[in-house]
């Protein structure tokens, strides 16, 4: 994949390029993301991801079960099973979500170079790419996108798929 550019290159091209396509540390924030995802869009999968019933990832326990890797706090796994649950009460959410493609892989050229993306949802009959996002604080999540760069991830995005970009944020 290191052959193909995409939308994480960008933030490190801008932030720290001397990071640019170098393999990233995951982080907490980054695993509760992907669990979330999982959820919604792939809750077969969920067993990938290892959780432990501990208070922090500082305890003993934590650090005895966890084997040195990052894993999940049954705390984080609860909180994201009610956000899930909060999006998929939502009407207009669950509409744009149930009964479309889902994890879609793309790779195209775009301005002379090659790019890669994966769609969280493909909804065709809206002809809308949605990516989901978790955030910390909703009244900071734009702040998030600038920092993040999710305009150039919606313009890349719209561009691999060819249909309009939408963020469902929770």
């Amino acid at each position: 994949g290191k052959q193909f550019l995409s939308n994480s290159d960008i933030y490190y091209l801008l932030n720290n390029p001397l990071m640019f396509q170098q393999e990233q540390a995951k982080s907490p924030a980054f695993l509760v993301g992907g669990y979330f995802h999982t959820c919604i869009l792939e809750p077969n999968k969920l067993e990938k991801f290892k959780v432990i019933k501990s208070a922090t990832r500082n305890t003993k326990a934590y650090k005895e079960m966890s084997g040195g890797e990052l894993c999940l706090l049954q705390k984080e796994v609860d909180d994201i099973l009610l956000m899930r649950d909060k999006v998929m009460a939502n009407d207009i959410c669950r509409d744009l979500i149930v009964g479309h493609e889902h994890e879609i892989p793309m790779i195209q050229e775009i301005e002379g170079a090659m790019w890669k993306g994966k769609a969280d949802i493909i909804n065709h009959e809206e002809k809308l790419v949605i990516d989901l996002k978790t955030t910390g604080d909703i009244n900071k999540f734009k702040n998030s996108a600038y920092r993040f760069n999710y305009d150039s991830q919606a313009y890349i995005y719209s561009q691999l798929f060819g249909y309009e970009f939408l963020f469902i944020v929770i």
